[in-house]
């Protein structure tokens, strides 16, 4: 039992050690990214996301993978470790503490506004193009125009105000570009965000937002006509509604951290995109696929590598 305790008291100062440098370096190569970034890469919202929560990833999976084994298998019984260890250590459940407590938070939040705004909601059923996973609800006392709440069964909110202002090919469309969202998985995807937290990262942060809703915008338009439908949606519920803070655990039609000038200019230039298979994919998974088989075939002294690593690097 003690051994297994230093195993983990190790294995989340080795945690420490890799996600802070990790998340500064992300933090610190973002600007550069945005100054010589391709438009296409600056407006992927898996990319962006990707680029966002690697640290962490990186983090857990050496440490599972790695850290705690090589511990395991190759350290002595007697304990070696000092106070840098406990606060390498103390300092990776701060990290985890905070988002964890941010998230709850979040959800709690979320939680209360639905609450509320479902007070007095009625079901309008699903002829503003929701599917049957996805059911659609008029909403009132302040909700956003349209909003998806929810993780594994998400909902679609559609206030008063949308239901009054918009046609029915522009709430059609509309609704579209919230199950774009959830097709995506965005609501959890902010959850994720919300449990890996680190300063300096709000910026990259609101550009993956950017990116998610520009991608789901493009996920409801099929055609120009459907462009053009939803671009006077966006204009007009600008101007009959405000543009209120988002809880966690939803995405809204009217994102405060989305550019409408920008949405309503892409949508009036639409064209039909090119259906090409994108070449990066391609490449991206035979570099992945050689190097787990690469690690695979040589764990053994990966494992020696890292017990190494971890004796220099947490004392």
């Amino acid at each position: 039992m003690i051994f297994a305790a230093r195993g983990l008291l190790v294995s989340l100062a080795f945690f420490a050690m890799v996600y802070c440098p990790l998340s500064l370096l992300v933090v610190l190569a973002w600007p550069a990214m945005k100054r010589v970034g391709q438009k296409s890469v600056l407006t992927s919202a898996n990319l962006l996301f990707g680029l966002r929560v690697s640290p962490f990833a990186v983090s857990v999976a050496v440490t599972l993978f790695f850290t705690f084994p090589s511990f395991w298998l190759m350290e002595r019984a007697s304990p070696d470790e000092d106070a840098a260890t406990f606060a390498l250590a103390a300092c990776s459940l701060v990290i985890l503490s905070a988002g964890l407590l941010r998230t709850l938070m979040g959800q709690a939040r979320t939680t209360r506004a639905v609450g509320q705004w479902l007070s007095r909601a009625t079901d309008i059923g699903r002829d503003a193009g929701s599917d049957a996973r996805t059911p659609t609800l008029s909403s009132s006392q302040g909700a956003p125009p349209l909003i998806l709440v929810g993780l594994w069964k998400p909902s679609v909110m559609v206030s008063d105000v949308a239901a009054m202002v918009l046609n029915d090919d522009e709430l059609q469309v509309a609704v579209q570009h919230e199950l774009g969202h959830a097709r995506s998985w965005d609501n959890l995807k902010k959850v994720l965000v919300s449990l890996v937290p680190f300063p300096g990262m709000r910026g990259l942060e609101k550009a993956w937002q950017e990116a998610a809703e520009l991608a789901a915008d493009d996920a409801a338009v099929q055609n120009r006509q459907q462009a053009l439908d939803l671009a006077a949606a966006l204009i007009s519920l600008s101007r009959f509604s405000p543009r209120p803070p988002e809880p966690l655990l939803a995405t809204g039609l009217m994102s405060g951290s989305s550019s409408i000038s920008l949405r309503v200019e892409r949508l009036l230039g639409w064209r039909m995109p090119s259906r090409r298979f994108p070449r990066t994919w391609p490449w991206m998974f035979v570099v992945l696929s050689t190097m787990i088989v690469g690690i695979v075939g040589n764990y053994a002294a990966a494992l020696v590598l890292t017990h190494r690593l971890t004796e220099l690097l947490v004392p």
